[in-house]
């Protein structure tokens, strides 16, 4: 059941005059390092005005106004098929209700007016109605009914982390097993642990494969400082890994890389991989989709159409939170 006005607003000032504001250290953006320190749980340590969103087009850099509902249909609509289990969608609304908390409480100078960018690298992607429309057709009316539906039922809560909002990140699908943030960014946040998610591995698009010719390789490699010779065949030097799979680090040539460097260069679904020179070719070998961290969505989905709802869901993915609502 709702809250009333008037118990917000008391509890509220209750926990300001019990729990003083800490200040909070500032981030570039939602995938920035970080650290939380250990803190006493309350009911809500911060609280930002969510009436209304101001969405930044990287793009263009322009600025849209527009109401909280109005702002989760268009994320969700980007971010998770709309035929995915309605509970997988509740999840992945309260998760990107909070991360937009998350990104207001830890602004940065690049966002200028808005809130928050449309872009799925820096923070969440976002459909406008057009975009939606031009996406589904003719299935226009049903998937934002649905989703609709879900966002009506969740909008009111979201996630917390000793009283904070958490950076409630999320990605496509795991390679089986979830990653640790600091294994991914560098900054450790207790509540993006890695945790399994053994339904990624059912999708039939689990395992991605990439050829590279050994010109178009040794021209992405040299872009990195890297110095070759006439024999690819022993270009690739030590791989190490994460305890997940995923690749930490590479030696090409005279140089190491990052897996997540690797990943970007040549444009792959993830940084679990494995590279092998064969017929001329470099070849990478693929599992999941996404940088791994947070909630799966493939993997949510999977655990719905197991019956499990989305604060089960939520609770699995982001550990030792608390669903609040505000």
């Amino acid at each position: 059941m709702l809250k009333s006005y008037s118990m917000i607003c008391f509890f509220l000032s209750l926990a300001m005059i019990l729990c003083p504001l800490c200040a909070v250290e500032n981030v570039n953006n939602v995938f920035s390092n970080g650290n939380t320190e250990d803190s006493e749980t309350v009911e809500v340590v911060e609280t930002v005005d969510v009436s209304t969103v101001k969405v930044m087009s990287v793009s263009s850099k322009n600025i849209t106004e527009m109401t909280l509902n109005d702002y989760l249909l268009g994320v969700v609509a980007a971010e998770i098929n709309p035929t995915y289990h309605e509970e997988t969608i509740k999840a992945q609304t309260i998760a990107s209700h909070t991360l937009l908390l998350y990104v207001k409480n830890h602004k940065n100078e690049a966002l200028q007016n808005a809130d928050i960018t449309d872009d799925s690298t820096q923070h969440q992607a976002f459909l406008t109605v057009e975009q939606q429309k031009e996406k589904w057709g003719e299935n226009y009316d049903l998937y934002v009914s649905k989703i609709s539906k879900c966002i009506d039922e969740v909008i009111n809560l979201v996630l917390l982390y000793n009283g904070e909002y958490i950076n409630s990140v999320f990605h496509s699908m795991s390679n089986g097993r979830t990653e640790n943030a600091k294994d991914v960014w560098g900054g450790d946040y207790p509540y993006l642990q890695s945790v399994p998610s053994v339904g990624d591995t059912l999708s039939p698009a689990h395992i991605s494969t990439v050829s590279v010719s050994v010109k178009d390789f040794e021209d992405k490699i040299k872009t990195q400082g890297i110095k070759t010779d006439d024999k690819p065949e022993k270009w690739i030097k030590e791989i190490t890994h994460t305890d997940t799979g995923m690749v930490k680090t590479i030696k090409i040539g005279d140089k190491e890389l990052k897996g997540t460097d690797i990943r970007t260069l040549f444009q792959l679904k993830s940084s679990t991989f494995t590279l092998e020179y064969k017929d001329e070719k470099f070849v990478f070998t693929v599992k999941g989709y996404g940088h791994g961290v947070g909630m799966s969505q493939y993997g949510a989905n999977h655990m719905a159409s197991q019956g499990f709802n989305y604060e089960q869901i939520l609770k699995h993915y982001y550990n030792e939170i608390e669903i609040k609502e505000i």
